[in-house]
């Protein structure tokens, strides 16, 4: 028999259909450390009870199945020397991570600063204040990571008539997108772009890949939004940046620390949008972390294998 410890919170999981396959459930409040020993699948990460079944003494987990994409928070290192398999939910936030960066970039191009500024002082506002007004169409987009999400965006901004440059680690073509490079040519791919977006994964290679040799490069570009990893910017380059006039706008939804501090420079920035790590939010999240989670679950069940989005833990994605 395995037995799962279901971390999240969920009503939408369908735990009937996991006792049917024959495993037996635990949670935070049904967990005692005489079972930490026990359990072999860890649906979800939380600390410190995660680490505490990591650490049991003749521990028999065998999978831990993420609800993010990301799994850089892992201590990847320890898993892949215990021979513990890892799979994420990549897939599952392409849509909301996209429709929020559509968002993010209409936000300012159709200048709802100036909209919202006047709405609130009940203001009709003139014509003359939106003469930088832009259309999707009119900007080339630079979307850093082909994946899942930036596949998505890039799909959607077709609709638009954007144009669209993909990098990834290789250069591959990518559909969707006009023409894509690798990661090492990424200053061909920033040359002429307009909005430059982050999806990338944390990895030691994209830690601080956003520094200030990277925004000192950028002439005046329209837009950067990070909806990737908070530390692969460097903050203080970002804001030298904006200061410098290399960049006009950015929306971050991540940070190198969260909850990003009252104190922090980019809450004073008028051409910043912040908002709190939610991109990836959505209505019945749980129904689509199902569709990945339950084929693999009985797939492990069945085989001790799964069969979606494992992760290569010496990659890090």
């Amino acid at each position: 028999m395995e037995n799962l410890l279901i971390l999240p919170h969920n009503s939408e999981l369908d735990v009937t259909t996991y006792e049917k396959l024959g495993v037996k459930i635990f949670t935070p409040e049904t967990i005692t450390p005489n079972d930490y020993a026990k359990i072999t699948i860890m649906l979800g990460w939380q600390l410190p009870l995660s680490e505490k079944i990591l650490a049991a003494p003749h521990s028999d987990l065998k999978w831990i199945q993420t609800v993010s994409a990301g799994i850089d928070y892992l201590p990847l290192t320890e898993l892949k020397g215990k021979k513990i398999l890892v799979t994420n939910m990549s897939g599952v936030h392409a849509t909301p991570i996209s429709e929020t960066v559509l968002l993010y970039a209409l936000y300012f191009a159709r200048d709802f600063p100036t909209v919202l500024a006047n709405d609130n002082k009940h203001q009709w506002a003139q014509h003359s204040e939106f003469a930088n007004i832009k259309t999707l169409n009119q900007l080339t987009w630079t979307i850093f990571e082909t994946g899942h999400i930036g596949a998505e965006l890039a799909r959607l901004l077709k609709a638009f008539h954007a144009k669209t440059i993909g990098v990834n680690r290789t250069g591959h073509t990518v559909p969707s997108f006009d023409k894509t490079y690798a990661q090492s040519d990424w200053q061909q791919a920033v040359a002429h772009t307009d909005v430059i977006v982050n999806i990338m994964p944390l990895t030691n290679e994209t830690t601080h890949f956003f520094n200030d040799q990277f925004f000192q490069s950028l002439n005046n570009t329209y837009l950067f939004v990070n909806v990737g990893r908070g530390k692969s910017v460097q903050t203080s380059a970002l804001i030298q940046a904006l200061k410098d006039h290399k960049l006009q706008h950015a929306a971050l939804d991540v940070f190198e620390e969260e909850p990003l501090p009252s104190t922090s420079p980019l809450w004073k920035l008028s051409n910043v949008l912040i908002t709190p790590h939610y991109s990836a939010e959505m209505a019945d999240l749980g129904n689509a972390w199902q569709a990945i989670f339950l084929p693999n679950l009985k797939a492990f069940v069945k085989t001790g294998n799964v069969i979606e989005n494992q992760v290569n833990l010496s990659n890090g994605y």
